[in-house]
């Protein structure tokens, strides 16, 4: 199993190409857009790099978790949080697409509901997983002492 900051040092370097092709793609169908803008399409990028380079970047920097390997836990709670990351760029996107169309869809609020909680729940579990993880390091290093 490898480490957590190298998973996360991983994840905030795809997370910054989501983030550019977000960005491009939004740019690109704006642009096509015959005039009609949609803020929810302009700033998709926003999702990918605010929740997901930043705090990516931050957990790779803290060197506590070297030791913290990436176990199940850790896994679940990062999965779900990056399908929550996601699940609201795409919803945003999709917003955006409809919006510059010119025309509305109430299915599109499921991507709200769906992606927050999401986001949420792996946020937690990934930070209590971080934490056992770590508390489980270090009295098991110093019991070995």
């Amino acid at each position: 199993m490898s480490m957590s900051s190298d998973v996360f040092r991983r994840h905030w370097k795809i997370f910054l190409g989501v983030t550019a092709f977000v960005g491009l793609f939004s740019a690109i169908y704006d642009h096509y857009g015959r005039g009609v803008h949609s803020k929810p399409m302009i700033f998709a990028f926003q999702y990918p790099l605010v929740m997901g380079v930043l705090p990516a970047f931050l957990l790779s920097l803290i060197k506590a978790f070297k030791r913290v390997e990436y176990a199940s836990a850790v896994r679940v709670g990062v999965n779900m949080y990056v399908s929550g990351v996601a699940t609201l760029t795409m919803g945003s996107l999709a917003t955006g697409v409809v919006e510059i169309f010119g025309t509305t869809n109430r299915l599109l609020k499921f991507y709200w509901i769906v992606g927050w909680p999401l986001l949420g729940i792996g946020f937690l579990v990934t930070m209590f997983a971080l934490a056992k993880g770590y508390n489980d390091t270090v009295e098991g290093s110093s019991a070995e002492e």
